[in-house]
């Protein structure tokens, strides 16, 4: 039993490390709200932090005012399993089960991020 819960989570981990490794974020403009944007994207807590101490941001203006790519950070979390900086953010996910082919992707997707104007 401990070997198959042990071979779950690392399937799981090599899933999610592949997606993680699958998309590439760009930034469409130098705009602050855009690098708050990448910065979430990174799905790095301390990335996160270090871009709003630098544009003097608090984090509970960022998570209610901040729209990336015409989404608000709940649906960007959502939308690309920004799992660690959501929680950062004090964002509620709701948790989904789905499963994909992630051998259907071959290359690297690249996403153009802006952020709200």
């Amino acid at each position: 039993m401990k070997a198959l819960l042990t071979t779950v989570a690392l399937v799981g981990l090599v899933s999610t490390a592949h997606q993680a490794q699958a998309l590439e974020f760009i930034a469409a403009d130098d705009s602050m709200a855009t690098k708050l944007c990448l910065a979430f994207a990174s799905n790095r807590p301390h990335v996160m932090l270090e871009e709003l101490r630098g544009n003097h941001a608090l984090k509970k203006n960022i998570a209610n005012k901040l729209h990336c790519n015409d989404m608000d950070l709940e649906e960007f979390a959502e939308a690309y399993s920004l799992t660690r900086n959501a929680k950062f953010m004090n964002i509620e996910l709701d948790t989904k089960t789905s499963i994909k082919d992630l051998t259907t992707q071959n290359t690297p997707a690249t996403v153009v991020l802006s952020g709200s104007k």
